[in-house]
């Protein structure tokens, strides 16, 4: 069993073994307690051992959002995206990120697209299509104060534990009534629906984020919808 919020555990874990699945579990746990230099050292190495680890990448770029370095975190946010074109939250960030760095529209349309083939009723991609013209540069404002939320350091992570049970490292079984955010994209970018679905309800059950939670349910319903069809 691992308790992903033993940190000590963890770094063993991540002192055995640079690129495994939890590194940036680890990091993230760094992130939430501003240890940035900890946090980006971890995901640079664990990401030399595994370059397509998208949540790893993920972490990265909040770090260096943080950091105030905005294209550094595209180039990372590409990266997570490339890697599992499946983490929509990734490519959420890199959106508004491309707004702000005032990048090309049709890229971003194109972004904001690949979303909708999967969730055509997002209410914030539809709003992104609607007005990305008229009023690219309002959007290029709210993209600011939403980076910003990520530059305090804090996103609304909770402080719960969930405790997992690799199986042949692949099957994982959510054994506490806990879980971060962290933890369902690792679970999302393995495939592993139904134990994200799990994560969600423990989130629920904590009243954490409701928005993005309900976004998450839709997009994972969607995914295990597709996966099951092929």
């Amino acid at each position: 069993m691992i308790d992903i919020t033993d940190k000590k555990r963890l770094e063993v874990l991540f002192s055995k073994d640079f690129g495994s699945p939890y590194f940036p579990i680890l990091a993230d746990l760094y992130l939430q307690e501003r240890d940035y230099r900890r946090a980006k050292l971890v995901c640079e190495t664990g990401l030399q051992h595994s370059p397509s680890n998208d949540c790893g990448w993920m972490v990265l770029a909040q770090v260096a959002i943080i950091e105030e370095k905005s294209t550094i975190a595209e180039k990372c946010l590409k990266r997570a995206v490339q890697s599992n074109p499946a983490n929509f939250n990734a490519l959420r960030m890199l959106i508004r990120l491309e707004f702000i760095l005032n990048r090309s529209l049709k890229t971003i349309r194109q972004y904001i697209k690949h979303i909708l083939q999967y969730l055509p009723n997002d209410a914030e991609c539809q709003g992104w299509l609607t007005n990305i013209v008229d009023d690219s540069k309002d959007l290029a404002g709210k993209s600011r104060r939403t980076i910003s939320k990520t530059s305090n350091a804090k996103d609304s992570h909770d402080k719960s534990v969930i405790k997992i049970s690799p199986k042949n490292g692949h099957n994982y079984k959510v054994e506490e009534s806990m879980a971060t955010f962290t933890m369902l994209q690792v679970l999302k970018s393995q495939k592993h629906y139904h134990q994200a679905l799990t994560v969600l309800k423990m989130l629920s059950s904590k009243n954490i984020n409701p928005e993005r939670i309900k976004e998450e349910e839709k997009e994972i319903l969607s995914l295990l919808s597709t996966d099951t069809k092929a």
